[in-house]
């Protein structure tokens, strides 16, 4: 029960008289105008907020696709998680508004009390199958309501699902440095004993070039920032080497004749010369049996090749703090320059430091050598060789390689010897410019850096369900939200509203198109409490006196 507050008639007749204007003005400025003009701009911002939300998931997951971990301050799958509750805050708030604007739209084109009870229970209630069978509006509500908590339970597992890391390799570009020096100082390798029979002293520094050749020393480097590669580092280094051009040729010897017995069929020589503009040159001659037929001919190839100094790029490798002279790639080597030391030149003098070429021709002119001639077993009428340790080396022994019929009467096949030389050459120059580096001899050269880090790899299917179910939760949304032109004013579920809206005697001084703005503007300060007795919501009586006369009388 409702009953007037105040002490006194007059401060009645006063608040009534309030109030009379108030619901005048309020009447006037609250008119029932449906239009545009009665946009719900919050809704439209939540779903402008939405749709950048999904944006800015959908940039995340492509931008981050295999980026390296450590370059992102913050992780994708945290940004993704507060954008995905950025974007399910959003979906309430557009569902509410939508709720609210579908119920007082069904309630204007005239419908049930259950069916609006359920419009704004959103099938949360005990009693969904009753939500659906209420009316359409109900149904309509209640099953997009649901598909709304769906999405927003699956979206962002789905978001998180798009992302992952890996090891994997990554590829950069960096810097290293690397202690050689470019141009072997004349002397390094030994002296001059005498230069027209081409022989020289090796010095205590050549021969552990061989050793450390020969054994195939692990090279390392300084063990130093800079100098050491975190990974696998690939990169040229400028240091001194050769630079050479080669020539073949071929002729056919007969293993089985006895009159080529003695015949050379395995070689490998080297001599000084000079070219034709009178510069030092370093003659490489490799003979051997390439091939042979079913009649025990064989071919004999000859591959010589002129070799000269010169400062050439070497492709290496840098793992932590070893490095590795890249064989694969000697062949192409880029040629800086060509140049002519004095120690090479025939005209040098006893005692004078040899140069480059003179270190090769006395090292591998002697570690190499070979000079191997046909034989033939009479007793057995098999061709053999004369043996020797490199020959050994490049002997063909596998049956496959020969016809049946000849394999042991005249199978002498041997591989090419002649690229291997000359990248023991360069192998022994690449170890003696580093053994004879200082300090000041320091190369900062590029490098291709490669090295295994955690990546994130983006999964695009993943990303496509969760955007693909964002929407259709957002077009539910709008769904509901159609048609809010139809009302002619912002309308809200709040309970002041509705009570209202039903007439509530509380309500009854309001406006009758308040919206709530409108009645917490004039009932707001009421003062109201709940009588359990009754179950009824009354406004709180100050009427002291007349109660004191209710008792009285009852006295009497």
């Amino acid at each position: 029960m409702f009953v007037n507050q105040g002490s006194s008639m007059t401060t009645r007749n006063n608040a009534k008289s309030t109030i009379s204007v108030k619901n005048e003005n309020q009447l006037n400025a609250s008119a029932w105008r449906p239009g545009f003009r009665q946009t719900p701009w919050t809704a439209m911002v939540s779903v402008l907020m939405m749709l950048a939300c999904m944006g800015a998931c959908a940039g995340i997951i492509i931008a981050s696709n295999k980026q390296i971990v450590a370059t992102w301050k913050i992780a994708p799958a945290v940004l993704l998680a507060l954008l995905s509750s950025i974007w399910s805050y959003s979906l309430g708030v557009v569902l509410g508004i939508s709720v609210a604007i579908t119920w007082w739209r069904t309630a204007l084109s005239g419908t049930t009390i259950e069916s609006l009870h359920y419009i704004w229970d959103q099938g949360a209630g005990l009693k969904p199958i009753s939500a659906l069978r209420a009316s359409v509006d109900a149904r309509k509500v209640t099953l997009l309501a649901w598909l709304v908590v769906s999405v927003q339970i699956v979206n962002n597992p789905l978001l998180q699902r798009s992302t992952r890391t890996k090891v994997e390799n990554v590829v950069i570009k960096d810097t290293m440095m690397l202690d050689m020096t470019p141009q072997l100082p004349d002397g390094w390798l030994g002296s001059i004993q005498n230069a027209s029979s081409a022989t020289i002293i090796g010095s205590r520094n050549g021969v552990s070039g061989i050793q450390k050749w020969w054994w195939n020393e692990t090279i390392l480097t300084h063990n130093e920032t800079g100098y050491q590669c975190d990974g696998t580092c690939e990169g040229k280094v400028q240091g001194t080497g050769i630079d050479y051009t080669c020539t073949s040729t071929e002729m056919a010897l007969d293993l089985s004749a006895d009159e080529n017995i003695g015949a050379v069929i395995f070689a490998i020589n080297t001599t000084l010369s000079e070219n034709s503009t009178g510069a030092p040159i370093l003659v490489l001659e490799t003979l051997y049996a390439s091939a042979i037929n079913n009649s025990c001919m064989a071919t004999i190839t000859v591959d010589t090749c002129s070799i000269e100094a010169a400062i050439v790029e070497y492709p290496i490798v840098i793992q932590n703090t070893t490095v590795t002279l890249d064989t694969e790639k000697l062949n192409n080597m880029t040629v800086v320059s060509k140049y002519v030391s004095a120690g090479d030149l025939p005209t040098a003098t006893q005692g004078q430091g040899a140069g480059p070429l003179e270190g090769l021709n006395d090292f591998f002119g002697y570690y190499l050598a070979a000079n191997i001639t046909l034989l033939i077993d009479p007793s057995r009428n098999e061709s053999i060789y004369s043996g020797g340790l490199i020959a050994d080396l490049f002997f063909i022994t596998d049956a496959s390689n020969y016809d049946d019929s000849i394999f042991h009467k005249c199978g002498l096949e041997w591989s090419s010897p002649t690229e291997y030389v000359l990248d023991s050459m360069q192998d022994f120059l690449f170890r003696s410019s580093l053994l004879a580096s200082t300090a000041a001899d320091a190369q900062t050269f590029g490098v291709q850096r490669t090295y295994q880090a955690l990546i994130f790899q983006s999964n695009y299917y993943y990303l496509a369900a969760a955007l693909a179910v964002m929407l259709v939760a957002l077009l539910a949304v709008l769904f509901l939200l159609w048609g809010w032109w139809e009302l002619g004013r912002r309308v809200t579920l709040s309970p002041l509203e509705t009570a209202k809206a039903f007439g509530a005697p509380t309500m009854r001084q309001v406006g009758e198109n308040s919206a709530v703005a409108g009645i917490l503007k004039l009932t707001g300060k009421m003062r109201v409490k709940y009588d359990s007795e009754i179950g009824v919501v009354s406004r709180i009586q100050e009427v002291r006196n007349e109660e004191g006369s209710e008792e009285h009388n009852e006295e009497e």
